[in-house]
């Protein structure tokens, strides 16, 4: 059998911190879900004997492994059909145990225990959200009355993304719930293990404090993602991966995961899109959803504020299914740009200041040792950051210089636009970019001295390089782009 060396398995233990998480769900939020679990009542007739009358709940093979897995299906008098994907962890459909008496009253709902998962078979091979997509297709084709609407969770909207970007004759609609694992691995993980400060959550000394502890630990994860990629020979050989993850479903299935590019899928999947996000999410950060949203061509967000990663979950319930009736009643509103603003004079000027919240239109905007500022909404010609730390939202840079100069400095960058003739200048910097469209007529990127760059799934238009940028690299200066 594989074995992955040292290095390679602290790596991959690293990248599961986050994902693993999902699989362990509190105490008090567990206990209905898990009196359906396998390991609770051992068989599928037991099982049918806890479900209503009306379940039906039959196990068939599937087309990628040929393994049998469950399938159960829920209010057949209706004509429009619902599927529901769960995400890692060994509940597997019981994580919509709750959701589907409330869906059966108005549609044709239909779950499955994803392979590997609950009360499927545990094939060996590559748990990859592709692999996972075309058992749903079969599924849909077998089952659905018509085109459908898919609802993914966590690993499971990852997966329903795949679908709907592979087979949108399927779909009708596709709604998202803190899905997992479409930023790059190494954004993803991270957030995972560091989580990311919110704005006005602490005060502005602390959060600055706070945001400098999370500097190191985040180029600590990065210098251990410079080790070589474990993923690359487990790649190679279908046979190999389900050799080194035999009998360990979330292992397999979260590694598949985020080595998954979604970087296509995130950026012009053309479905109306509804996603449903805890805001409070120590797993999926918030900021994919954000992304998404104005990244899809039909895509809105819905936040839960003080949620977590399972907005089913017995506390947050009843908020939960208010933004899911919206999402299935409802068509999403697309992100439109607003005007172009009339240009402004102000300047702007943070010099040793730690947290707040930077909006409206500027002119320069100059950062200088500070920590945990965030720009959100923001508008200016150029931005200049030296010995700080800053993140920045639905921001747009556009001037007729170099649009970003990061120096010694970290930023994290959501949804954002950045055109100008050098899109970005960066020496001894780290970026963290996710749905940022670079536009430089001379130069996307250039570099003083190395410079660490996270992209997840970046449109970049420039003369050295066209089309989208998805990865984690060092550049010690300028070089040819892929």
């Amino acid at each position: 059998m594989l074995r992955l060396p040292a290095f390679c398995l602290a790596l991959f233990l690293l990248l599961l911190t986050g994902l693993t998480a999902q699989a362990q769900p509190s105490a008090t939020a567990s206990a209905p879900s898990c009196e359906l679990c396998r390991e609770r009542l051992l068989t599928l007739n037991i099982l049918r004997q806890h479900v209503p009358a009306d379940w039906q709940l039959y196990r068939e093979r599937e087309p990628v492994w040929n393994s049998q897995t469950l399938v159960i299906e829920a209010g057949l008098e209706h004509s429009q059909t619902i599927l529901l994907v769960h995400g890692l962890g060994q509940n597997g459909f019981t994580d919509w145990a709750s959701v589907i008496p409330e869906l059966a009253r108005q549609y044709h709902v239909l779950a499955l225990d994803l392979p590997g998962f609950g009360y499927s078979d545990a094939p060996t091979g590559k748990y990859s959200p592709t692999h996972y997509a075309r058992v749903l297709s079969a599924l849909l084709t077998r089952h659905a009355k018509g085109p459908a609407i898919v609802i993914g969770h966590s690993m499971g909207g990852a997966v329903a993304l795949r679908l709907a970007a592979t087979r949108p004759e399927l779909l009708s609609r596709l709604i998202l719930v803190d899905a997992a694992g479409i930023l790059h691995r190494t954004a993803f993980t991270k957030h995972s293990i560091t989580g990311r400060l919110g704005s006005g959550q602490t005060s502005g000394t602390l959060r600055g404090l706070l945001e400098r502890v999370r500097d190191f630990s985040d180029s600590t994860i990065e210098r251990v993602f410079g080790l070589p990629d474990p993923g690359r020979l487990l790649n190679s050989s279908e046979s190999l991966w389900g050799g080194a993850f035999s009998g360990q479903s979330n292992a397999n299935a979260g590694m598949a995961l985020v080595e998954e590019d979604f970087s296509n899928a995130a950026t012009s999947m053309p479905l109306p899109t509804w996603l449903i996000w805890g805001e409070a999410d120590p797993v999926a950060p918030l900021r994919t959803g954000q992304m998404l949203a104005r990244r899809l061509p039909q895509a809105q967000l819905l936040s839960l504020p003080g949620v977590g990663h399972t907005p089913m979950e017995a506390a947050s319930f009843n908020a939960f299914m208010n933004r899911l009736d919206h999402a299935l009643s409802e068509a999403p509103q697309g992100f439109s740009a607003p005007p172009a603003a009339p240009a402004s004079s102000r300047d702007y000027l943070c010099q040793g200041e730690n947290g707040g919240l930077l909006s409206g239109q500027f002119r320069e905007v100059r950062i200088e040792n500070c920590a945990g500022l965030l720009l959100q909404d923001l508008v200016a010609e150029r931005l200049i950051i030296r010995d700080s730390i800053v993140q920045m939202l639905n921001t747009r840079i556009r001037g007729e210089e170099t649009g970003i100069t990061l120096i010694n400095s970290e930023l994290v960058a959501t949804a954002s636009e950045i055109n100008a003739p050098t899109a970005i200048h960066a020496e001894r910097a780290r970026l963290d970019l996710a749905g940022v469209i670079l536009e430089g007529s001379d130069t996307a990127i250039s570099t003083g001295s190395t410079s660490r760059f996270i992209a997840s799934a970046c449109p970049v238009r420039s003369p050295d390089f066209m089309g989208l940028w998805h990865t984690s690299e060092t550049r010690s200066n300028t070089r040819q782009w892929p």
